[in-house]
């Protein structure tokens, strides 16, 4: 429990028409009863809100959509890796860009999928690709080769597999999979098997979770994330 003269500094949310972090993030703060006051910002370019921060005390800037950093900006390993900022926090030499979204999804696949055979299917976000390490190996359904190549080719290449771009092509790689990934757009339901564990980075239908063996939802990983951006603001548990 912090102490009542503890003052409590700002931490700004920047989203575009709806969030869906800010509750997750908010909920976190009140429960570890933390000295942060969050609060939503709607369809502003937050590189263009930092000079208005800084004499506030800010505890730090969330983007609920991860966006390439500006020019100079010193960033944090994972961030470079990826080449996004979802997190800037202040500190003595400057301001530190933070991938938190990479790092959460980092951390829940290595508690629940260690090892795992994955499929991705839906929009393929290179960005998280890096984050995919703790899979055994990871195949994705790509509208080319080319592009499905070059998400793979930023993961390990131990972990690499394979390019489906035909329909039959992604129903047997299905069939191999532990773990189907689906970052939006269709799901294709015909490929679900009874076996396979689901993790989805967008809403999915009722009727999904009939069809396979389990499923987490956007809310896992953004309670997930909500943790890391505590834990890059300093407030470990």
């Amino acid at each position: 429990m912090w102490p009542p003269y503890h003052k409590a500094r700002p931490l700004p949310v920047f989203y575009g028409k709806a969030s869906a972090f800010f509750g997750p993030l908010a909920a976190e703060i009140a429960a570890s009863r933390l000295p942060l006051f969050p609060y939503p910002v709607e369809d502003q370019d937050p590189w263009a809100a930092l000079p208005c921060l800084r004499p506030l005390d800010f505890a730090g800037m969330v983007l609920e959509e991860a966006s390439p950093p500006p020019e100079g900006m010193r960033l944090e390993a994972e961030a470079e890796r990826a080449g996004l900022v979802d997190l800037v926090v202040p500190g003595a030499l400057g301001l530190v860009g933070h991938y938190t979204e990479g790092i959460a999804l980092d951390r829940l696949l290595s508690a629940f999928f260690p090892g795992s055979k994955a499929l991705w299917l839906g929009p393929l976000r290179p960005g998280l690709a890096p984050f995919l390490r703790a899979l055994g190996q990871v195949s994705v359904g790509a509208g080319s080769f080319a592009e499905g190549d070059g998400f793979l080719a930023r993961l390990p290449e131990r972990a690499r597999g394979h390019v489906a771009l035909r329909p039959e092509e992604v129903g047997a790689l299905a069939l191999k999979a532990d773990l189907v990934i689906f970052a939006g757009g269709r799901l294709p339901l015909d490929v679900l098997q009874p076996f396979h564990a689901l993790l989805a980075l967008a809403p999915v239908e009722g009727k999904v979770r009939e069809r396979v063996l389990e499923v987490h939802g956007p809310e896992t990983l953004l309670d997930f994330r909500a943790k890391a951006v505590l834990e890059a603001l300093g407030y470990t548990p």
